[in-house]
């Protein structure tokens, strides 16, 4: 028989396990930060006329939080790669690819930051490695310490052309429209046997041709 004290144990595992489950669930959910009390906060304090320091600071706070909240969408996760007025360029370029590939889903705008990501930092060392290679007036010369930063620049450049085409690749492959095809004939090829099987008119019975 089951004691009282194991009943107890059962009890408090079982609410154990609850309490794990509703923050796993909690954890793993889509967050939508209209649904959360940051955004009530927010709302109410860019609504009051007058705010104190403290406030107009929470203010700025709570904005910063909703938009890293929606950073997917609205680009700032991507605005912030390089310094600020560098923001408005990659912002610029990332809307223009989304609006290029008709991109609406999570994936297609990571793939669109990654693509941007990869095609800023492949011009950043590029213009890094013409810099060294040459002055502004023509001239040019040449140390270990210098030959040693172009080899390096020189290898970002070709990872960062990797990463980008790669990128570019696979977000043409998303947006491909899926292909249905419906094939209505009386031959049938096995590709892995290499073999064919002939439906013939003439009362002949199904045949298999081996190639020789």
């Amino acid at each position: 028989m089951t004691t009282e004290k194991q009943n107890k144990k059962l009890i408090k595992t079982e609410d154990r396990g609850n309490k794990i489950k509703r923050a796993t669930q909690w954890l793993t959910e889509s967050f939508d930060a209209s649904d959360v009390a940051i955004m009530e906060e927010y709302a109410d304090l860019k609504e009051k006329n007058k705010l104190t320091p403290t406030e107009e600071k929470r203010k700025d706070e709570l904005r910063i939080k909703i938009a890293m909240i929606h950073g997917l969408k609205n680009g700032i996760w991507l605005g912030n790669l390089s310094y600020e007025k560098y923001f408005c360029a990659l912002v610029t370029m990332r809307s223009s690819l989304i609006k290029e590939h008709d991109c609406k889903t999570s994936l297609e705008f990571m793939l669109v930051d990654r693509i941007v990501a990869s095609y800023w930092r492949a011009m950043k060392y590029d213009m890094y490695f013409n810099h060294l290679t040459e002055k502004e007036d023509g001239s040019w010369s040449y140390d270990q310490l210098k030959i040693n930063a172009l080899k390096e620049f020189n290898k970002g450049i070709e990872l960062a052309n990797r990463q980008l085409n790669a990128n570019i690749i696979l977000l043409k492959e998303l947006k491909q429209p899926k292909l249905n095809v419906n094939v209505k004939t009386k031959t049938a090829f096995v590709a892995q046997n290499q073999q064919f099987n002939v439906n013939k008119q003439d009362d002949q019975q199904n045949e298999n041709i081996e190639p020789k």
